[in-house]
């Protein structure tokens, strides 16, 4: 914490971004905290205080994630008309309503009706936050700032858990509410603070006049964003793969998981910026992307040797198969991140950074059921599964020059490039 509070302090003369950055930074750390205050709330809320099953719950969940996805790409293109800031003030303010009125859900259908509304938007404040970054910092800062962010927000997160852990101990309606109101407060407070942050860039008036879905005939980009997916696959296996394999296939207790987690935390808030240089160019994103899956290769590979080790040697690989999954986790942040703002075809980068984190939230809908089975499947299953992410990664060079290419006969000509600009 020490470490964290020198940079903090030092943040004024060296955030990237300037006051921008530290703008941003605030933001996040906002937007994390209420989240990760509601997180730690919302099942024993729905469950507890509204006595709803856990397939209800289910149910509700379901629904909000297949409306987010339809919703995702509509939500980029009109970003693309007015702007991302204009767009995230409004997703923030339509947030911050639906937990307003979280609270006082009763039944079944107040809960559907609320999640749901919060499907419309689920998707939409990843891509506009990270599109947001990119007109209001420069060129050669905006990777730095968004791994910044991504730090903070771990920070925040567990600030925010702590918070929402509160709530817990109270155990009532009331304690569970007061938690639910301070996510709708962050939001507002969100919402306020992005609405008064300048940016260096605007949509092209001419925007305004069409809409664009060149984004679903771009193979390079989406290419790029399905190795992405794959890799982002380490945060399923963090949460739902690790804990399954050690209980059910090894002699360590499951009483290391949460040790483990917590070095994965702190070794993402402390390297994640070492962790994105020279992601500013297509190579430096794609060779982040090869490292990403020679790691998540590696982790998977030192998970098939945990059982057959006496427990003392167990725990010192299942150790290091959390630090190949965390550099995993911090490559792929990073390549994603440089590789999903320089494959964005001007003017349009709404719609594609929302075709991009599309390819996320797909994953985290698809990954659980497959890393399942990658769990059940024992030594063949983590075999395959190193296997895919080792060719995602080694592709994304490739797809790199693909993309490049197309960039490089994109000439200003191109009406769609004309009018961008």
């Amino acid at each position: 914490m020490s470490v964290l509070w020198q940079r903090v302090r030092a943040w004024p003369g060296s955030m990237p971004g300037g006051s921008v950055g530290i703008r941003l930074a605030v933001m996040a750390m906002i937007d994390a905290v209420g989240t990760g205050a509601f997180l730690a709330v919302s099942v024993p809320f729905i469950t507890r205080s509204v006595r709803l099953s856990e397939g209800s719950l289910g149910l509700g969940l379901t629904l909000s994630a297949a409306i987010a996805l339809g919703t995702a790409i509509p939500i980029g293109i009109l970003a693309d008309r007015i702007g991302p800031k204009k767009v995230l003030v409004g997703v923030s303010l339509w947030r911050c309503a639906c937990f307003v009125v979280y609270p006082f859900v009763q039944n079944l259908w107040q809960f559907l009706t609320v999640v749901c509304l919060l499907g419309l938007v689920d998707k939409a404040a990843a891509p506009m936050e990270q599109a947001l970054v990119g007109q209001a910092t420069a060129t050669d800062d905006r990777v730095r700032v968004v791994a910044i962010l991504r730090s903070l927000r771990n920070v925040g997160f567990t600030v925010g858990a702590l918070l929402g852990g509160i709530g817990l101990l109270i155990d009532s309606r009331a304690g569970y509410s007061a938690i639910l109101l301070v996510n709708a407060a962050s939001f507002a407070v969100l919402a306020t603070l992005a609405s008064r942050l300048p940016v260096l860039s605007a949509p092209a008036k001419s925007l305004r006049r069409r809409f664009s879905v060149s984004v679903l005939r771009d193979g390079s980009f989406l290419s790029f964003t399905g190795i992405n997916a794959v890799l982002t696959m380490h945060m399923t296996l963090l949460s739902i793969g690790i804990p399954l394999w050690i209980v059910g296939h090894t002699a360590v207790s499951s009483a290391l998981i949460s040790p483990l987690v917590a070095v994965n935390t702190v070794l993402a808030v402390a390297l994640q910026v070492r962790a994105s240089r020279d992601t500013d160019t297509i190579a430096g994103a794609a060779r982040a992307l090869v490292r990403a899956g020679i790691c998540l290769a590696v982790c998977c590979l030192l998970l098939v040797a945990a059982p057959k080790l006496p427990v003392v040697l167990a725990v010192g690989v299942l150790l290091l198969a959390m630090v190949a999954l965390t550099g995993g986790e911090l490559f792929q942040s990073a390549g994603g991140w440089g590789g999903s703002y320089l494959l964005a075809v001007p003017g349009e980068e709404g719609v594609y950074l929302s075709v991009f984190w599309l390819g996320v939230a797909v994953q985290q809908i698809a990954a659980p059921v497959l890393v399942s089975v990658v769990v059940t499947s024992g030594t063949t299953g983590w075999a395959v599964l190193a296997a895919l992410f080792a060719v995602c990664g080694l592709a994304a060079p490739l797809i790199g020059r693909w993309a490049q290419a197309q960039a490089d006969n994109r000439t200003p000509a191109d009406p769609s490039l004309a009018e961008a600009t």
